[in-house]
Order: structure tokens, then C-alpha cells, then sequence
């Protein structure tokens, strides 16, 4: 695999174990924890979101987004 190929692998797993996750938070009825806000978002939920849309190599959506943290930046 050349490195596009496994980025595109990776994006892939990532989405796979978030619908995974969701699924259990739903079947658990877990789902009115999660939209309750965060320290940076209205609902948790959100973050569910932005992982989906920065894992879509066709959008440039999460390219002008910047970190929570930003002692984290590179």
C-alpha cells in the first residue's frame, strides 16, 4: 500500500468503529449524555461529527479548522 492508500485505510477504520460507537450509544440509550455540551462544543455529539467530516478526503471542510488545544499544534 502506498501512503495515500493507507491514509484511505485508516480514514476508513476510524469511520468504521465511529459507527460501531454510535450504534452502542444508541442501542444503550446512551444517547441524551451525548447532547449534553462539552467544553467546546453544544453536544457532544458534535465531535461525532467533525471526526466524520475530517475523515472525508473528498472535503475541505476540517481544512480551516484548528485545534482544541492549541499547546497540541504542530
Amino acid at each position: 500500500m502506498n501512503k495515500t492508500q493507507q491514509i484511505e485505510h485508516r480514514m476508513a477504520m476510524i469511520l468504521d468503529d465511529l459507527r460501531v460507537i454510535r450504534q452502542h450509544i444508541y442501542t444503550e440509550n446512551l444517547g441524551e449524555s451525548f447532547e449534553k455540551p462539552t467544553t467546546v462544543a453544544d453536544e457532544c455529539w458534535t465531535h461525532f461529527n467533525n471526526i466524520e467530516i475530517a475523515c472525508d478526503l473528498n472535503s475541505e471542510e476540517s481544512l480551516s479548522w484548528t485545534l482544541f488545544d492549541q499547546s497540541k499544534k504542530k
